[in-house]
């Protein structure tokens, strides 16, 4: 972990990520808030949307966060993506890592993303790479899940990462840039 508390694996999921001050991120699987908070001070005067379905991670990414919560930048959730209530919201980015959801059949996460995701949106996912072939077998079926709804790979990659290498997989709809 770093000064700051971010791992050299959500560095560089956020880094992939990009988020760009003003935008919109829907994070999945937020844990303790640790990428919250990176994607908070990347969005500044933007929104994250941080969603687990561990009410006590939701806590304790709540104390992380407090100023950007009670600052209205921070929104959290307590239940799982498909049950969490978004409303309307759409988002610039969705991001998760370690969600196995998003590549297990039948992986119905992928009907609330396309739903939520905004117009030239992207899908950043990342994914702890623990054996050999682990990359290519996530990425593979975590393009077949995402393309029945509509989603394509755009970038894939993979970095050595203590204690394992991360892969991270880009994906956004076809056209959308």
């Amino acid at each position: 972990m770093s000064a700051r508390g971010v791992s050299a694996r959500l560095a560089l999921v956020a880094g992939v990520v990009a988020a760009a001050p003003g935008e919109r991120v829907l994070e999945v699987g937020c844990g303790a808030g640790v990428l919250v908070t990176a994607l908070a001070a990347a969005v500044g005067d933007g929104r994250v949307v941080a969603v687990d379905r561990s009410a006590r991670m939701v806590e304790a990414a709540a104390r992380r966060n407090r100023a950007a919560v009670e600052e209205g930048r921070v929104r959290l959730v307590a239940a799982a993506l498909v049950d969490a209530e978004l409303g309307h919201e759409s988002f610039d980015a969705v991001v998760a890592v370690d969600v196995r959801a998003f590549w297990t059949p039948p992986a119905p996460e992928w009907d609330v993303v396309a739903r939520v995701l905004a117009p030239g949106g992207r899908v950043v996912l990342g994914a702890s790479v623990m054996r050999a072939g682990d990359a290519d077998r996530v990425r593979a079926e975590t393009a077949r899940a995402a393309g029945e709804r509509g989603f394509a790979v755009t970038a894939a990659a993979q970095v050595g990462t203590v204690p394992f290498p991360t892969a991270t997989i880009e994906l956004r709809r076809p056209g959308d840039g």
